[in-house]
């Protein structure tokens, strides 16, 4: 139950996110220890926080999700909400407190991140999009996190190639996030008009929401091409162009699916996309 409260699936990937992004920046020396230690430890800190994040949503969003999600725990009567709020607390403080021995850089990601998402868990639904661009920003700067947590100054990253796939990266999740976050908004549409909840379906109508989240993905495929249009020496293109334009064909099928499913895949198809950074990176070394 605590693991469906957390979301672990969402936690392992944003764990994963964190070493993919690390890996760019760190040198192939792994035996120093304390650079890999850190990143590890970075990776557990935002998947800690990602956990506190999705279960303070379930705190305040626990009326919607008695019409769109009853079987979530605290509907279902799995766990009371009380419970909740301080199963959140505590995980956002130990991912707070793991950020703070990495270094100060970090520690204010972690900080401002965890403000932002109790601030969205309360009050994003109220504003046209700032649900949508909240949490897309906040897997964007998963990757972000990542780089810090290889450095004790941010003046000492070289905007180079690991640099710019890094950015390209982040610029992609930010996009799919988006066209995803439109996806689950037609999915809850029925609980969030309950609500008074202003989303992008209830504003412009379904159809026209789905057509905003097909022009996303469309520049997130756009923007996850540019590696082969940048000439990169330290990337292996094969190894990426093979997966990632396979995440991005199974993308854009999944909008053509009903948005309960579609969103579902969705995730995976993010999922490959990492993988496949993460391997066009590996197979380079």
């Amino acid at each position: 139950m605590l693991l469906e409260l957390v979301r672990i699936r969402n936690a392992l990937i944003v764990f994963f996110g964190v070493i993919v992004s690390a890996t760019f920046i760190l040198t192939c020396d792994l035996t120093d220890n304390a650079e890999v230690g850190n990143v590890i430890i970075a990776g557990i800190a935002a998947s800690l926080i990602t956990g506190a994040g999705n279960a303070i949503n379930d705190y305040f969003d626990s009326e919607v999700d008695k019409i769109n999600k009853p079987k979530k725990p605290i509907p279902s009567g799995r766990i009371a909400k009380p419970d909740v709020g301080m199963i959140s607390i505590v995980l956002f403080l130990i991912g707070i407190g793991l950020s703070k021995s990495i270094n100060d850089y970090c520690l204010i990601i972690a900080i401002l991140n965890s403000m932002i998402l109790i601030l969205y868990a309360k009050y994003s639904k109220k504003a046209l999009l700032i649900s949508n661009l909240t949490i897309s920003y906040l897997v964007a700067s998963v990757f972000l996190f990542g780089v810090l947590a290889t450095v004790d100054n941010p003046g000492e990253i070289m905007i180079g190639d690991d640099i710019r796939i890094v950015m390209i990266m982040s610029a992609c999740a930010f996009l799919m996030t988006f066209s995803r976050e439109i996806i689950k908004d037609i999915e809850d549409i029925e609980g969030d008009k309950r609500e008074y909840a202003i989303t992008l379906p209830i504003r412009i109508g379904i159809e026209n929401a789905k057509k905003s989240a097909i022009i996303l993905a469309i520049g997130a495929i756009l923007l996850s091409f540019l590696p082969f249009f940048i000439h990169l020496r330290s990337f292996n293109l094969l190894s990426y162009g093979i997966l990632i334009v396979l995440a991005d064909i199974i993308f854009l099928i999944s909008l053509t699916m009903h948005p309960s499913l579609g969103q579902r895949i969705m995730v995976f198809c993010m999922v490959l996309a990492l993988i496949a950074f993460f391997l066009g990176n590996l197979t380079s070394i």
